[in-house]
């Protein structure tokens, strides 16, 4: 007696197996996430602008200063400090200040589209069963190059940015600007993207070998 195949095909299923309403959520989860970088990194502040609303911005200057401990009766022993970032509101922003705050989230929100339009495509060639295919390996060669070229993009955007608003806000009275970078992310998502890259090459030697192994068939 023969067991039918859906038992066989549950058996075989583990918890991570995905179905069509895995590849479905998916989907929609990397649609949401390119919809939301889009508004809140775009949309919203080109919005605030056109209406006239005051910027606002996390300042990042740099430097550090000792609290009045005093003031605030730090215990012996304990020590507290301003960790070098000021909140700003600028109630009459110039276009210039105001674009150059919305580039880092333009640039990012652009990374985020391409990289969810990539990994559609690549999700589609998996659930079709041809993972090996060159679509996929374009796919993750895109993934990779924008991780790496955006991350260094969106950090240098956003420290332009950080000087633009500091300009717009903040009489320096002689001292210079520092331009800071935040080269943690930059390194954590361009890692990313070597991982994404060397993903791509992989594939591409299971595509030589489907290759190699159809013509011996």
């Amino acid at each position: 007696m023969n067991d039918k195949p859906e038992e066989h095909e549950m058996a075989g299923k583990s918890l991570f197996t995905f179905d069509r309403w895995d590849y479905l959520g998916t989907r929609v989860v990397l649609g949401a996430v390119a919809l939301a970088s889009v508004s809140f990194g775009v949309v919203v502040p080109l919005v605030q602008m056109l209406q006239g609303d005051a910027l606002t911005w996390q300042l990042q200057t740099g430097k550090t200063d000792a609290l009045a401990t005093d003031q605030l009766g730090v215990k012996p022993g304990a020590e507290l400090t301003w960790p070098g970032t000021a909140d700003v509101r600028i109630e009459d922003a110039g276009v210039g200040t105001w674009l150059a705050s919305i580039a880092p989230g333009a640039l990012l929100a652009t990374a985020t589209v391409v990289v969810v339009v990539a990994l559609l495509r690549l999700l589609s060639s998996i659930q079709s069963r041809e993972p090996f295919a060159p679509a996929a390996v374009r796919s993750l060669r895109v993934v990779g190059a924008t991780l790496l070229l955006g991350a260094v993009a969106v950090t240098v955007a956003a420290s332009l940015a950080n000087q633009a608003v500091l300009r717009a806000a903040v009489e320096l009275r002689g001292e210079p600007s520092t331009f800071t970078l935040a080269l943690g992310p930059v390194v954590v998502i361009a890692g990313a993207g070597l991982v994404c890259a060397a993903l791509a090459e992989a594939f591409n030697h299971g595509i030589a070998l489907a290759d190699d192994v159809e013509g011996l068939v």
